[in-house]
């Protein structure tokens, strides 16, 4: 196994959204199952937790006090400090969805998936937010996840986890809308487990939550597996880079579902102690 240590102990039930906020030299992250909202500053090691009325998962930098927080409904702003909320556009889907994996492209445009909440209902779709409007860009998703994007914002990748697929698609580097068809990038295959969330990093690799595998699985740009680092979690679910230089990788991980979880481990927010480099997440554009 990989040397890694506990980044924070809080036990999530479905940790998601990892989000690296380098204007507020934090990390922004969500339980989606209790709606709750958690952040905790790179050079403090108290997490900060706030409860929300909705199922959060997934958030964008929109300046130094407020995200852009997908939720179960709709898009909305919360300023992190005074905990103020505006919703600024709902989704076009009924009580038995919510939003799931999402992340900001280098255009500004925000993509975010949806899903059924059991899992096994309506397909849902990922969806693009971009200078106010909302737009549908692919359809029939089961467990939208993956989301990420090359630095120069030409490419997007995206999975439908059950497919054990991550798919990458053309995109317009100024808004991010899809511009081309979209091929497989990685048939995961032969291991346990299959694709969660991912993250590039500064050589634009691809570093991917493996659930049900206890792996980040490292992918270069020609979609050759170069690391599989192996983590004390069962379900990793979304990969992070934090610090002020971008030079250490944390994972969020869920413990829902597991008849054992480890009380320490399985739920909780774990480094690894790898190289790695990232690169800034992008503001959003409303």
């Amino acid at each position: 196994m990989s040397e890694t240590s506990i980044w924070s102990g809080e036990i999530l039930s479905l940790g998601e959204g990892p989000l690296t906020h380098h204007l507020r030299g934090s990390l922004i992250w969500v339980d989606i199952n209790q709606a709750r909202l958690y952040e905790r500053a790179w050079d403090e090691n108290v997490t900060r937790v706030t409860a929300l009325e909705v199922l959060p998962s997934a958030a964008g930098i929109v300046d130094d006090a407020t995200v852009l927080l997908a939720t179960e409904a709709d898009m909305r702003t919360l300023n992190l400090d005074t905990g103020v909320q505006e919703t600024l556009i709902a989704f076009p889907h009924d009580d038995g969805m919510r939003a799931n994996d999402g992340r900001v492209h280098p255009s500004g445009a925000f993509w975010i998936g949806t899903m059924a909440k059991d899992g096994r209902g309506h397909p849902g779709a990922i969806y693009r937010l971009f200078e106010g409007e909302l737009s549908l860009m692919i359809e029939d998703v089961v467990t939208p996840n993956s989301i990420c994007f090359a630095a120069d914002g030409t490419f997007a990748y995206y999975t439908d986890t059950p497919t054990m697929r991550i798919m990458k698609v053309p995109t317009d580097p100024k808004t991010g809308e899809i511009s081309g068809k979209a091929r497989v990038f990685v048939k995961v295959e032969g291991v346990p487990g299959g694709p969660d969330g991912s993250v590039t990093d500064s050589e634009g690799n691809l570093w991917n939550a493996r659930w049900g595998g206890s792996s980040i699985d490292v992918y270069s740009p020609a979609g050759e597996r170069i690391h599989a680092y192996k983590v004390p979690v069962r379900q990793p679910t979304c990969p992070s880079f934090v610090g002020p230089d971008l030079n250490r990788i944390v994972t969020t991980s869920a413990s829902v579902g597991l008849s054992d979880p480890d009380p320490f481990h399985d739920g909780a927010t774990i480094e690894l102690h790898v190289p790695a480099k990232g690169r800034l997440e992008p503001i959003v554009k409303l």
